[in-house]
């Protein structure tokens, strides 16, 4: 057994949590996706909330945090930062006909009522995310420029990305999700002074 078996077992149940949801997926159905035995999926990954961990915190580091640290490591201004990553938010979902949605997202919706552990491994990976942003917004908040505590901006920030993509992904309307995009990107125009 190798790490790439491992990788295609993740992926292959990433792409089956997105595609159908997480109680719809089955462990076999993980394993014939990724074209490998049930046996393989039992080497590396106990069970299926295993599994969803491993998917979920993959997600969260490479489809949130990173790509979010990316835009400000790109910026030198926190504010253009911040503008960018959600106008390239933005495009992917219009790139993406508005598919999926965020599978944290979609993960939380389904799960944090149903499995406290799942809602945990959640509520941990949402907070990283949030504390990666807040990292990011202090500099503004010590320079006086922040209208808002950061802790604050990041969680209002990060809850209506989230809103923004449960609707945009209800519905697949290009200038709907152009108007509520260019709303976040008004308030943080508003939030984060020149």
């Amino acid at each position: 057994m190798t790490k790439k078996t491992e990788a295609k077992l993740l992926d292959s149940a990433s792409s089956l949590f997105w595609q159908q949801g997480h109680k719809a997926t089955s462990l076999d159905q993980i394993a014939a996706n990724a074209n490998q035995s049930k046996g393989a999926f039992f080497h590396y990954f106990r069970n299926k909330n295993d599994v969803t961990k491993k998917v979920l915190a993959k997600y969260a580091h490479e489809r949130l945090i990173g790509p979010m640290d990316q835009f400000f490591a790109a910026h030198d201004d926190v504010k253009d930062a911040l503008l960018a990553w959600v106008q390239g938010n933005y495009k992917y979902y219009t790139e993406h006909d508005y598919q999926a949605g965020c599978l944290m997202g979609n993960l939380a919706l389904e799960l944090a009522d149903r499995d406290d552990d799942i809602r945990e491994d959640l509520s941990a990976l949402f907070l990283e995310w949030e504390n990666a942003l807040v990292r990011h917004l202090r500099e503004k908040a010590k320079e006086g420029q922040l209208v808002m505590e950061p802790r604050q901006f990041a969680r209002i920030v990060i809850a209506a990305m989230q809103g923004i993509t449960m609707t945009i992904k209800v519905h697949k309307d290009k200038n709907r999700a152009g108007r509520e995009f260019m709303a976040l990107s008004e308030m943080i125009e508003r939030l984060i002074k020149d």
